[in-house]
């Protein structure tokens, strides 16, 4: 039986070089369309603002069989992250399959395949058929525009935060302007600070958009952990802390944010107490969209004011706020994120919800004819090694080495109730899923989860399985695909807990676990979900 496919990839980015790195790999024909003359997507030169900086560490946006390990853990510029990707399309010789400066403007469905029309550079249309298709074209292409009652009536300039690029050009819009900022977000950190800083004064509003509630104080994670070395704060994403309870986690970062505001060593107008202040009065951080970007309070240190509660309605340039207060305003900065859009495909197989497709990926009347790789959005992590493994179990299913199950849309429905009443403050936020627990389930599905070691016979190993950072390489050490140099990699990669004796990690380990299986006992008796432990180690 021939099982080569021949496959149709839309976007270039992080999830559509992978995405024809695995299928190539796998023996599958394939043909990417890129509409821009380069590849990396958002993080290519026409695509998000100048001055990014990753809110994931290198380790974490690396993906699995190309990591930076003569790197220390950091964040990675936007143009460092091109560069890396750069390097992993050359190093598997990637770009000879894809055709660029071809936009996907129509897809339709045939009894067996797609038939794609492409327009390429010339203005010119060609067909091409298909067996199977993957969009990678990720979730920022359309921006979100919030209806707001009146906004058609403010005369002054509305900008939305895909069309800023750099302080320079918005000093021509916002210099000496009283500024109102809609919405929260990594993004909306950077890009509001920078405003604020050219601004006469700058007003954030939090709001619900159509996609994201912000009506309430929001939470935030500081990029940086650590009193005397600093570490990149994903590194914190461990077996141990992803098993505990969502009320167990939410003491823990409460009882720190506490401590901290509490702290008479530091200034009350410090970023950091504004930051603590409005990390305690927010919502339980586990079952809560997070922003991984504290920047934001740099500029509230230096008055920018934060208004809770969102907008009533806009008169001209008076804006009305729900809280009952109000401002005339010069300009208006829209952070309010993205619509999903899928302007290429027929409005009967068109997708609202990512989580009504099995495992957020495969379509759920289309099955493996359609992939959707990389528009999953992890609580904490990086989006590479998700879209990686995803095109990992894409190419195995094609290749008739993995099958889907029959009763795949009951499925998908079942983990998205599971995925609301885990975040159970932001239920509704696009594709938002526990990114360890994720990549496990998946991991499960290829082969290549990586089996809990021995704390008896291979101590070492089962430390780092618990306590070190779920870095993308354990990926690699064991099912299709491993890499010989990846166990060692895995063991040797850098970690809050290298640096202990073997006494302390012993000692360490048997507290945890005395006090996980004393809480593991008295939760058989608990019924609700909050105060219950998510043990990472459970099968699928």
């Amino acid at each position: 039986m021939n099982t080569r496919k021949r496959v149709a990839i839309i976007g270039a980015g992080l999830s559509g070089l992978t995405t024809i790195k695995e299928l190539v790999e796998e023996g599958h024909e394939v043909i990417c369309f890129e509409k821009n003359d380069d590849t990396g997507g958002v993080f290519s030169d026409t695509g998000c603002y100048d001055s990014v900086e990753l809110t994931a560490s290198n380790y974490f946006m690396a993906f699995s069989d190309f990591m930076p390990y003569d790197e220390r853990v950091r964040f990675w510029t936007r143009k460092e992250y091109k560069d890396y990707l750069d390097k992993y399309a050359v190093h598997f010789d990637i770009k000879k399959y894809i055709q660029f400066n071809c936009l996907v403007k129509d897809i339709k469905k045939l009894d067996k395949g797609f038939d794609l029309t492409i327009e390429k550079e010339d203005k010119s249309f060609h067909i091409k058929h298909f067996d199977n298709l993957a969009i990678c074209s990720g979730q920022f292409q359309k921006a979100n525009i919030p209806n707001i009652k009146g906004i058609d009536t403010f005369p002054g300039k509305v900008l939305h935060s895909s069309k800023y690029k750099n302080p320079q050009l918005g000093a021509e819009m916002f210099r000496d302007k009283k500024v109102l900022c809609l919405g929260m977000g990594e993004s909306a950190a950077d890009v509001v600070t920078e405003i604020s800083e050219i601004a006469k004064s700058t007003v954030l509003s939090l709001r619900r958009s159509t996609v994201l509630s912000l009506r309430r104080y929001h939470v935030f994670i500081k990029k940086y952990v650590g009193k005397n070395i600093k570490f990149a704060s994903d590194v914190v994403q461990t077996r141990w802390w992803h098993s505990l309870s969502a009320q167990m986690k939410a003491f823990s970062v409460r009882r720190t944010w506490s401590n901290t505001l509490k702290n008479p060593n530091i200034p009350k107008d410090a970023p950091i107490k504004l930051l603590s202040e409005h990390i305690v009065k927010a919502k339980d951080e586990p079952g809560s969209i997070v922003t991984k970007n504290e920047r934001i309070f740099e500029a509230v240190a230096k008055g920018m004011e934060i208004d809770i509660g969102g907008i009533e309605e806009i008169s001209e340039s008076t804006v009305l706020f729900k809280s009952g207060r109000k401002e005339q305003i010069d300009s208006i900065l829209l952070c309010t994120g993205f619509k999903f859009d899928l302007p290429f495909l027929d409005s009967k197989y068109q997708i609202e919800n990512i989580r009504d497709c099995y495992l957020q990926m495969f379509h759920p009347h289309l099955k493996d004819e359609l992939a959707l790789i990389g528009f999953i959005r992890p609580h904490q992590g990086g989006i590479p090694l998700m879209a990686e493994l995803q095109a990992r179990y894409y190419a195995l299913v094609l290749s008739g080495k993995r099958i889907l199950p029959d009763d795949l849309e009951e499925l998908a429905q079942k983990d998205k109730k599971k995925w609301e009443n885990e975040y159970y403050e932001t239920p509704h936020v696009f594709g938002l899923v526990n990114g360890a627990r994720y990549n496990e389930k998946i991991a499960d599905l290829i082969g290549c989860r990586l089996p809990m070691p021995s704390p008896v016979f291979s101590f070492n190993e089962f430390y780092v399985y618990w306590f070190h950072h779920i870095w993308p390489c354990q990926f690699r050490i064991v099912g299709p695909g491993k890499r010989e140099s990846a166990k060692s990699k895995w063991i040797l990669a850098p970690s809050i807990h290298q640096h202990k004796t073997i006494v302390k990690k012993v000692s360490f380990t048997t507290y945890k676990f005395l006090i996980f299986c004393l809480i593991w006992i008295t939760s058989k008796f608990i019924k609700d979900e909050k105060r219950k432990l998510r043990p990472i180690f459970s099968k699928s």
